[in-house]
Formats: C-alpha cells, sequence, structure tokens
C-alpha cells in the first residue's frame, strides 16, 4: 500500500510540473523590435585617391530592422541593406561610375547588405555583432563592435574597414591602383518603432 501510495504522491508531481511548465511557456521576450530610419540613420565611406585626398560618400536610401533585447543582448539581430544607386560623393561624374560593373556593378547587385548571426556584450557595454556582408555579389564575415545609445529608440553606431578587392571592387586597371583598397566605414543607425509593433502606428 505503501509503494502505491508513494507513487501517486510521484505521479501527481509529475502531472502539477508539467502543468505549470505549459502555462508559464517559453521565456518571454523582453527585447522590441525596430525598423531602421534611413532619414536619420547615416552609412559613410571614405577612401583616400592619389595616396593623400580623402573621398567622402554616403548611401542615402536604405532599409532594415534591428531587434534589440537590452537584458539579453544575445538574442539580438540585425539586418540592414543599402541601395547601390543612392550614393552621392561630391562630384555626379563619380557617383555613376561607382554603379559601373568595375566598381559596385549595381544593375546586377543593387544592394550591399548585412545580417548578424551572433551578438554578445562586451565588457564595456559595446556590442560585438557577428555576421555576413555582401557586396557586388561577394559575401564575407564581417565583426562590429558597436555602441549604444539608449532611450525611448536606440541608437547604434559603429566604425569598420573593408578591403573593397576582397569584394571585386577594383575599379579598373588604370584608376584602381590611384585609390587605396582600405574603405573606411561609419554607420549610424536610428530606429524607429515597425508599423504595428511596439506601439508603432497600424
Amino acid at each position: 500500500m505503501r509503494f502505491r501510495f508513494t507513487a501517486a504522491l510521484v505521479l501527481v508531481a509529475i502531472v502539477i510540473s508539467t502543468a505549470g511548465a505549459r502555462a508559464a511557456g517559453p521565456r518571454a521576450q523582453s527585447g522590441l523590435d525596430w525598423q531602421i530610419d534611413p532619414a536619420r540613420s547615416e552609412v559613410r565611406f571614405t577612401v583616400t585617391k592619389l595616396g593623400f585626398s580623402d573621398v567622402t560618400g554616403l548611401f542615402h536610401d536604405s532599409e532594415g530592422s534591428i531587434y534589440y533585447d537590452e537584458d539579453r543582448p544575445e538574442v539580438s539581430r540585425v539586418q540592414w541593406r543599402v541601395r547601390v544607386a543612392s550614393v552621392k560623393t561630391d562630384a555626379s561624374t563619380r557617383d555613376s561610375t561607382l554603379q559601373q560593373p568595375e566598381y559596385f556593378d549595381a544593375a546586377h547587385h543593387p544592394y550591399l547588405e548585412f545580417a548578424s548571426r551572433s551578438v554578445r556584450e562586451l565588457n564595456d557595454g559595446r556590442l560585438e555583432v557577428a555576421g555576413q556582408i555582401t557586396m557586388r555579389g561577394v559575401t564575407r564575415p564581417l565583426t562590429l563592435a558597436v555602441r549604444i545609445q539608449t532611450g525611448s529608440a536606440p541608437r547604434f553606431e559603429t566604425d569598420f574597414t573593408v578591403d573593397r578587392y576582397d569584394f571585386g571592387i577594383t575599379g579598373g586597371s588604370v584608376m584602381g591602383r590611384l585609390i587605396g583598397r582600405t574603405v573606411r566605414v561609419h554607420l549610424v543607425a536610428a530606429v524607429r518603432p515597425r508599423a504595428g509593433i511596439n506601439g508603432g502606428v497600424r
């Protein structure tokens, strides 16, 4: 009798535990979904020409989303793409040249893209965002150290460099040699609530 009574208690405990787990469900996400606001964001690159003169360009058309969880940064994620045709430098002829096959080849590859694969918080409060960047149809790994400005809508900022030759952006056999291979990139992602999410407009 005692064995049956003990077994019954164990069975009841298992049932109660299972029911409680189902009621609790998976851990709720505490983060928020944000839409990158291109009007307040910045995608800027700088490259050195002739060994001493810097050329700076801005991409004005981009789109993407950021899911950011301040309590659990490791579940955060980002996707961002930039339209190549939106680039502006200080010369319209240069802007047109950058669309050509020896540069971004906008006709076949209209976007530059980045997608995160992992996120972790660094000791200084920045985020280490590892992912993949795609330019001119070539995808390579890229790890970013991202600074955060918190508030009602967070703001994310990072600087990094890329070797344009890694993506086949050679610039031709003549002009390409007059332009530095290393491209310095500055990104600022200002965000707004996604429509219908986080209290955004439906």
